[in-house]
């Protein structure tokens, strides 16, 4: 060590000097150091938000899929057997069927369109006098075969018509995918659905109150962003609709917002400024379709007919499939995986049809589950998850073949017969 009190003056200044800049190239270097840290973080953050919004992608690929193929499924198979019946009755079930699929698959179709012009920036709108009440009224049909028995879809019809100037096909998309929202999380219960005037006639709101399974409080911040949505994760949706409803709703000079708690229900509202009367204008609409006709030969003996156990939670997936084998085979239904095990067990059927997205348990575990009492029973999977992937998972599950969803329905009995031998 240098001994300071041998150190001349100068000495001494020039060894303050050279410490002076030891500690500022330290602090430079430290300051370096956290920039680089700062960095490095939000590099790792970015990289994470792109590996999400990645896998996002490929999930709402694959469950658009699904969400494409399960109305096709029925507008193709209830179209094709419609001639089938004589009874005015069920041919006007059946058009209404059909009528319901296809405007479940136009939405869906404009929704896809509209996502190349969300991330372009640009979406139009055509603005024209609208009957909010027959909008309304015109939701009722498009979901009231979407509802199961428990749960009711309610029309909270106010006492006035309201003709409001705005994009009629925009506001009928964002009530539509609220509802279809509604409708993924509620089993039991009821939707209600309306709107009202709020703010002295200067706005008018629209509202879809569900008793669900509601939304957590971390989860209600991010439910409006493009693929966030925890429906896509869950492969309980494909996380669009509501990004989509936040911006035709901000297109129209509005605002959205979500209330809800776990457990208990959620509020959708979305609020638009008020142009228009207090009063009502009609329309008239005509719907044509064509059908072609399918014949199946009818058994005569059903008390010795093969039994098939049909694993659907699609009413009408399962109606179309009910429709076309039932007069040949007896028919039992599961609405999901855990049904489906306990009715194999307890019911021994020669065939089984299973779905593969259920609640409770889908249909790979069933299957697993099934081949593992049961080796010798014929598993068919019927899905409108139709990549390669899920072949090749179906197929290591146990799954003795892979019908995609829609399936033609000479394939289905071709398919049945092939395991079923009369």
């Amino acid at each position: 060590m240098l001994d300071s009190q041998k150190m001349t003056p100068e000495e001494r200044e020039l060894l303050l000097q050279k410490l002076t800049e030891a500690n500022a190239q330290k602090l430079a270097a430290e300051s370096e150091l956290d920039a680089a840290r700062k960095k490095l973080s939000e590099y790792e953050e970015k990289a994470q938000k792109a590996e999400k919004a990645s896998r996002m992608k490929s999930l709402f690929l694959a469950n658009m899929s699904h969400e494409i193929r399960t109305p096709l499924n029925a507008i193709e198979g209830f179209a094709r057997i419609m001639a089938e019946t004589d009874s005015p009755e069920d041919r006007m079930k059946y058009m209404e069927i059909i009528e319901s699929n296809n405007s479940r698959l136009l939405a869906l179709i404009n929704e896809i369109l509209d996502l190349s012009r969300v991330e372009a920036g640009e979406i139009s709108l055509k603005k024209s006098m609208v009957d909010l009440n027959e909008m309304c009224h015109s939701l009722q049909l498009i979901f009231k075969f979407r509802c199961p028995e428990p749960l009711q879809l309610i029309w909270n019809r106010p006492n006035m018509n309201v003709v409001l100037n705005t994009d009629a096909n925009r506001v009928t998309q964002v009530f539509s995918n609220l509802i279809s929202n509604a409708l993924k999380h509620t089993v039991k219960g009821s939707i209600t659905y309306g709107y009202r005037l709020i703010n002295d006639g200067q706005e008018v709101e629209f509202f879809v109150t569900d008793t669900g399974s509601g939304i957590a409080e971390e989860d209600q911040k991010h439910i409006f962003e493009t693929y966030m949505s925890r429906d896509a994760e869950q492969q309980n949706g494909y996380g669009l609709g509501l990004a989509l409803c936040k911006i035709i709703v901000e297109k129209l000079d509005g605002t959205i917002d979500v209330t809800s708690k776990l457990g208990e229900g959620s509020t959708f509202r979305f609020i638009l400024p008020f142009q228009g009367t207090i009063g009502g204008m009609a329309k008239n609409s005509h719907v044509t379709t064509n059908s072609r006709t399918i014949r199946v030969s009818t058994k005569t003996n059903m008390a010795k007919a093969p039994l098939i156990l049909i694993a659907e939670d699609e009413d009408s997936n399962y109606e179309l499939v009910r429709i076309v084998l039932a007069k040949r085979y007896r028919l039992l239904r599961a609405v999901n995986g855990i049904e489906a095990v306990t009715y194999c067990e307890e019911e021994h059927p020669d065939l089984i049809l299973m779905d593969i997205r259920m609640p409770d348990m889908n249909g790979l575990d069933a299957t697993r589950i099934i081949k593992e009492v049961n080796p010798d029973i014929p598993v068919i999977a019927l899905s409108a998850y139709a990549f390669d992937e899920n072949i090749r998972e179906a197929k290591a599950a146990g799954c003795d073949e892979f019908m995609a969803k829609p399936f033609k329905v000479e394939d289905l009995l071709d398919t049945v017969r092939k395991y079923i031998k009369e």
